[in-house]
């Protein structure tokens, strides 16, 4: 069932599914994405490897913060946010890579969706959560590479746990936009524009 009838008087409102919305505006994107990201070829350095943090870094740098605000305080329909941070997993896996703290405060930001509300700001966490679905993968792969298994911290953030903590995201976004049809499109439009972000700087 795709979405919520709401009969009055007669007129039926019928609200789309948030998690299709979100799949169907950003499928195209992040299908783009990752063929842009190349960390899953045999081929796969040290050197690119480090690149893709890098990059990474700067977006997670640069809207972890403004989830900060806008997710951790009550009310949040995200209550654990603070415990769901990557910012720390990456400088970790950055460092080990030879990369200090320092110096990725140098880099220039990336340009980054603007995050004015919570919907929007769930939007970005869609974006986020869902990376770790496919960071299993991505640390099982780097394990035949060059890469050191020790700087796989941001992929493999949740273990096991990265199954039921995504479940946790869609219910939380489908909570906390059910029947609000402008919640539905700040979190979708945040999370395509977020994506097309992604796609471009990975594009360069």
């Amino acid at each position: 069932m795709h979405g919520v009838s709401l009969d009055g008087g007669g007129l039926a409102a019928t609200f789309p599914d948030v998690m299709v919305v979100l799949r169907q505006r950003t499928a195209d994107a992040h299908r783009r994405l990752e063929n842009a990201l190349r960390i899953t070829g045999p081929d796969l350095s040290v050197s690119h490897y480090r690149d893709v943090l890098v990059r990474m870094h700067g977006f997670y740098g640069a809207l972890e913060p403004r989830l900060d605000v806008l997710l951790a305080g009550p009310g949040s329909p995200l209550p654990d946010w603070p415990s769901r941070r990557k910012l720390p997993l990456l400088r970790r896996d950055l460092r080990i890579l030879g990369m200090p703290a320092a110096a990725l405060a140098e880099l220039p930001p990336p340009r980054v969706p603007a995050v004015a509300d919570i919907a929007a700001a769930m939007g970005v966490a869609y974006v986020f959560e869902g990376a770790t679905l496919g960071g299993r993968f991505i640390v099982e792969h780097v394990a035949t590479t060059p890469v050191p298994v020790a700087a796989t911290a941001f992929f493999g953030s949740y273990g096991a746990e990265a199954g039921r903590r995504w479940s946790q995201v869609r219910r939380a976004l489908r909570d906390w936009t059910a029947g609000d049809q402008a919640r539905v499109e700040s979190a979708a439009a945040t999370a395509a524009e977020l994506f097309e972000a992604l796609e471009a700087e990975y594009a360069r």
